[in-house]
């Protein structure tokens, strides 16, 4: 299985030289199976990129979109994302039954002629929906997908891929110590037991949090923690703070990997992680 990062920054992109280590875009991510299937997670900015390289594949059957929630930062890359104004793509948009009815009024008002040019029902490709039930997951191909409600003011679902003996989870915008949470802290560590790579919300700091707490995203440390008990194998950080440029990114990494056992590490905008 291939994680091929697109987008990794939180809120809103933050371009330029002190975040080009790391990347500017916000939340996208690509993954290929070991058959060959591909799935997106998000419509960040980092979309965009992604869609130009699809353009160069031939023969590309329905490209399935996962779409955690509709928080702006992870759906404002849509109306950039070439392939849904071409005729030979197919795409399926992917949403939880709690929030799918606001997904699909978000993404159709985004793109409604007004707040964007082109209108989301006149554009070319072959759009489709699919309600995901939480309890049941969705399949791509022979590859099963389980989801989970994540900690934020709206609702937001985390993804784990099993494939080939192999897993994946894929948690964004999830506040893990909250004093009512939609979903127990013991539940996600069940949700990421011995995955082999983790990839999670970090984009407060504990000294952020005595501003930010109840804003739908954890810390650093408390990631440590999940992924530590739920024995998991690899950790990436991800929806970096906007605020955040390279060298503190990579000061913070640096002083907490002492204090683990667990590989850790930030996820940069471009790289591609096999496992």
């Amino acid at each position: 299985m291939q994680i091929t990062h697109y987008g990794v920054r939180g809120s809103i992109p933050a371009p330029g030289k002190d975040t080009v280590g790391f990347g500017g875009n916000t939340t996208c991510v690509e993954v290929v199976t070991s058959k060959g299937q591909r799935l997106i997670i998000d419509c960040g900015t980092g979309i965009r990129k992604l869609g130009l390289n699809l353009l160069k594949e031939k023969d590309i059957p329905e490209i399935p979109i996962f779409v955690t929630h509709v928080h702006w930062d992870h759906i404002q890359g849509l109306p950039f994302f070439l392939p849904i104004y071409m005729s030979r793509f197919k795409i399926r948009f992917l949403g939880a039954k709690e929030s799918f009815g606001r997904l699909y009024s978000t993404l159709y008002d985004q793109m409604d002629g007004y707040v964007f040019p082109a209108k989301l029902q006149e554009v070319q490709s072959n759009i489709n929906y699919q309600v995901v039930d939480d309890d049941e997951g969705f399949n791509l191909g022979q590859i099963h997908c389980d989801i989970i409600r994540n900690n934020h003011p709206v609702p937001t679902y985390g993804v784990k891929i099993h494939d080939n003996g192999k897993t994946f989870c894929f948690l964004t915008d999830n506040e893990l110590k909250i004093d009512k949470p939609q979903t127990e802290y013991k539940r996600f560590v069940e949700f990421c037991g011995g995955a082999d790579l983790l990839i999670h919300d970090a984009q407060y700091t504990e000294d952020d949090m005595e501003k930010t707490r109840g804003w739908g995203h954890s810390t650093f440390l408390e990631v440590i923690k999940l992924a530590e008990d739920a024995g998991v194998k690899s950790l990436g950080f991800h929806h970096h703070d906007p605020e955040r440029n390279d060298r503190q990114l990579e000061q913070i990494i640096g002083e907490i990997k002492a204090n683990t056992k667990i590989h850790i590490f930030g996820a940069r905008e471009g790289e591609k992680l096999e496992i």
